[in-house]
């Protein structure tokens, strides 16, 4: 299997099958989102891709460029599915062991735009950087160990 980046929708919370889009936060100057791209709001209330300790509001539904005056001119409010308590399947850095181990253990996440993934390497965080909770390990039930396997493959929620 090839590596997975970025979180995809498994399991939509309310049930409708259809979650809601939100389109409601300017994104921050030169940002580019890529499909997938886990989202956060940064100090001065614009949307980026999250890369650092910040909370995941969700996850960027389109691939966009922002014009460097995005903040003042065009404006432009990029789409995303807010993360509440949906269910996403996310690609890791580093293998885990399995569900009885790695359940509910929290990781921050790691990389840059349309190449986020859970960062198992940096180990189990206890602070503010608990950005993801691991639901399932190997949720398609590909098996198997290193790079595109199984156990680089998690279910999480934000």
């Amino acid at each position: 299997m090839a590596v997975l980046y970025g979180a995809k929708l498994w399991q939509e919370a309310y049930g409708t099958g259809s979650p809601d889009y939100r389109y409601d936060i300017i994104g921050n100057n030169s940002e580019n989102f890529d499909t997938g791209d886990p989202v956060a709001i940064n100090t001065t209330n614009e949307l980026i891709v999250q890369t650092g300790t910040l909370a995941v509001v969700g996850v960027a539904v389109k691939d966009v460029t922002l014009a460097s005056d995005n903040e003042t001119v065009a404006k432009v409010k990029p789409a995303f599915i807010p993360s509440e308590d949906h269910v996403w399947l996310m690609g890791t850095n580093s293998d885990l062991t399995d569900n009885a181990t790695d359940y509910g253990k929290y990781y921050r996440l790691t990389g840059a735009v349309g190449v986020v993934q859970v960062d198992v390497t940096s180990g189990v965080q206890t602070n503010n950087e608990r950005l993801v909770m691991i639901v399932k390990v190997d949720p398609r039930e590909i098996g198997g160990t290193g790079s595109g396997s199984g156990v680089r493959e998690v279910l999480v929620k934000f």
